[in-house]
């Protein structure tokens, strides 16, 4: 096996190996720290935040945390570039999954060196990229995103009699290939067991060989959607992925806590005035004398949260005389809702009534019988008077003319008893609306709301119009009734809370004083952490571009290799922001203009994936990296007949150092490097219509 691990010139300067990065991180901020002009409770926040949650808590609780000491380097005085245990392919078995049906075999020639797979599209060429992921990882990163029909044709379907992947790996140092395999026991993708049988012949799980942070970290697997999505997916995902490569996931996650606590500090700041107006407003509202003192302290210019305390702690009774005219309130009748109908209905009936018997002779008639019976009347209370009190005329109402009178009122009563009929329902029903609107009770309050609709009901009392009267009784009438129940819903729920209401306004005016003291700790808390916040976010950013500055030096010059006669140039790669807003932003500058982390609004579909492999192969020459092979699974859509030469030739030179494996349909990638002169192995895969593949070399 070649043990050559030198780097070309041009991929020279790698970052810290990262399993000693985030410590050398943690060396350097403290390092940094120690002769920075911060205050030392800003120097506390910043070593809290590299200590973790519970020393930030004990900071935000006005703790002293101490700063620790530098940790010593203990790294190797004379660097090892290459890892002990670096690992290469040499074989992939696949029988029975995906596209592959019959077992079939990929050999390779376990150290550095570029392999083309060529084949057209259903051939089996991601099969095997895919099963060699599935078996090392359990899964695969192109089926999370696909719907779960697609997920469950993970069998293939000419061959049914077993599933499984084996993936060989020769490691540094061993006489034998490691074997990795994974065996599928159900219909599920998910049901897959996996195993590693070692060159002694001993059995082990998968986790045993202690991979998983690294496949995540430096994933030797790379596909078409994934390079697409390394610029225009999720910007968390690239940052995160380059974060943990430079060994920055400490620092990373030192800066979240720091400004996750100056947030949690600022909002406790800012509480209580934001709830302020609406306490104020409950204040002012209430009817309590407490209440009342409350809110002209909260209106001050200067709030005395003593005296404020003081008054949510006077558990007091209520006001005797409100007290009073609760329990008045709670035993209050109003009329009956079928009593106001009943009323209401005699009325208009009445008034019908009284309308058809107007203008009729026997109206007439009981207007001249109530007249002669008034002017009878009259002459019984005044009998020495004969002359008439209306006209004046001499003996006009004498004994003769009293007895024609009565003469007369007994001729007509016959002819009024209908229309006098009508005139007395009428007299009834109006008495009876009267009777309804009884005066309001000299306890109740008139300026409440019961006393307003009250007074408007009782003034109804002095119409006299039929119709009117029962319009008034049937509108407002059922106003009385809606406002004096709800009344005495609320002076019963008054009554059972012994405090009249006061307590849930006590209560809340106490949690706003405790929130308004903790806004002052918070507020005298928040200037050593925010002082702290600004200090690390700097220091971070520098030592972040640091790292970073190798793998973006190498990422342009892939670039330049790549872009061939395009004048569009990588300025630099920046990992920028943080928490939730944390993205790699990529500079480049078209035809020499600059656009800040503008690329993807000025790149075409094919140099979109040719700045992601830009991004993304240099990390396969990283020092800490434990995979030696690379899976490259069709790098060449998209890209026009330039790119792919200058494709080529990246593939060729980093082929000289680290293993890669391409598999394509286009074969312009391998036209250009035979073309080029090029050293690759290219072979050709094919599959006939029962998934039997195999692969030969070209003739």
């Amino acid at each position: 096996m070649t043990t050559e691990d030198t780097v070309p010139a041009a991929f020279a300067g790698e970052p810290p190996r990262p399993d000693d990065g985030d410590t050398a991180a943690a060396r350097v901020v403290l390092a940094r720290l120690a002769g920075a002009p911060l205050d030392p409770a800003a120097r506390g926040w910043v070593a809290a935040a590299l200590l973790g949650d519970g020393a930030l808590e004990a900071c935000a609780r006005g703790e002293t945390v101490s700063v620790p000491p530098v940790p010593a380097d203990t790294r190797p005085e004379t660097p090892a570039d290459v890892p002990a245990r670096r690992g290469y392919l040499s074989r992939i078995e696949v029988q029975g999954f995906r596209g592959i049906g019959r077992p079939t075999a990929l050999d390779f020639p376990p150290g550095p060196g570029l392999t083309v797979i060529v084949g057209r599209n259903g051939s089996g060429k991601s099969s095997f990229a895919e099963a060699a992921e599935a078996a090392l990882t359990g899964r695969n990163v192109r089926w999370d995103g696909m719907p779960a029909a697609w997920r469950d044709g993970w069998r293939n379907l000419h061959y049914d009699e077993h599933t499984e992947v084996s993936v060989h790996l020769q490691l540094a140092g061993e006489t034998a290939p490691l074997r990795v395999t994974r065996v599928w026991t159900g219909d599920s993708v998910r049901s897959a067991r996996g195993e590693v049988v070692h060159p002694s012949g001993r059995t082990t799980p998968l986790r045993g060989l202690g991979w998983d942070a690294d496949l995540a970290r430096y994933r030797p697997f790379l596909s078409y959607d994934e390079l697409g999505r390394a610029v225009t997916g999720r910007a968390a995902e690239l940052y995160d992925t380059l974060t943990a490569l430079l060994g920055l996931t400490g620092l990373a996650d030192a800066e979240r806590r720091l400004a996750k606590a100056c947030d949690r500090l600022a909002k406790q700041r800012d509480r209580p005035g934001r709830d302020l107006g609406y306490l104020a407003e409950r204040m002012r509202a209430a009817t309590d004398p407490r209440a009342r003192r409350a809110a002209d302290l909260l209106a001050a210019p200067s709030i005395d949260l003593d005296r404020l305390a003081a008054i949510a702690a006077d558990d007091g009774p209520a006001d005797p005389a409100r007290q009073l005219v609760l329990r008045r309130l709670r035993r209050l009748s109003v009329p009956e809702r079928t009593l106001l109908s009943d009323v209401v209905n005699e009325l208009r009936g009445a008034a019908m009534e009284l309308a058809m018997a107007e203008g009729t002779k026997g109206d007439r008639a009981r207007g001249v019988v109530e007249l002669l019976r008034q002017a009878l009347e009259h002459h019984r209370r005044h009998p020495a008077e004969h002359d008439c009190p209306t006209c004046g005329a001499p003996g006009a109402i004498g004994p003769q003319w009293a007895d024609r009178a009565r003469a007369e009122i007994a001729s007509l009563d016959r002819v009024a008893a209908g229309a006098a009929a009508a005139y007395e329902r009428a007299d009834a029903a109006r008495d009876q609306a009267r009777f309804l609107m009884a005066p309001m009770p000299s306890w109740l309050p008139a300026d409440s709301e019961l006393g307003r609709v009250w007074a408007e009901w009782e003034a109804g009392a002095h119409i006299t119009d039929l119709g009117e009267l029962a319009r008034h009784i049937e509108t407002v009438g059922r106003r009385l009734r809606s406002t004096a129940i709800a009344a005495r819903k609320a002076a019963g729920e008054s009554l059972d809370d012994p405090t009249d209401g006061w307590g849930d306004l006590a209560e809340q005016l106490a949690a706003w004083v405790d929130d308004a003291r903790g806004a002052v700790r918070a507020r005298e808390t928040l200037r050593p952490a925010e002082q702290a916040l600004t200090w690390f976010t700097g220091l971070a950013r520098e030592i972040r571009a640091e790292r970073l500055r190798p793998l973006a030096a190498q990422a342009e010059h892939v670039w330049q290799r790549l872009r061939q006669e395009r004048r569009i140039d990588l300025e630099a790669l920046r990992l920028v922001g943080r928490g939730a807003q944390r993205r790699v932003a990529v500079d480049v500058a078209v035809d020499g203009a600059d656009t800040e982390g503008n690329a993807p609004g000025l790149l075409s579909q094919g140099e979109f994936q040719a700045l992601a492999l830009s991004i993304c192969l240099p990390r396969t020459l990283v020092p800490g990296n434990p995979f030696g092979f690379l899976l490259l699974d069709d790098p060449v859509q998209a890209m026009d007949t330039e790119t792919v030469e200058g494709l080529s030739a990246v593939l060729a030179e980093v082929g000289r150092h680290r293993q890669l494996v391409v598999f394509t349909h286009d074969t312009r990638l391998p036209d250009a490097l035979r073309r080029l002169g090029l050293p690759a192995a290219i072979r050709t895969i094919h599959r006939d219509a029962m998934s039997n593949v195999w692969v030969a070399d070209p003739g």
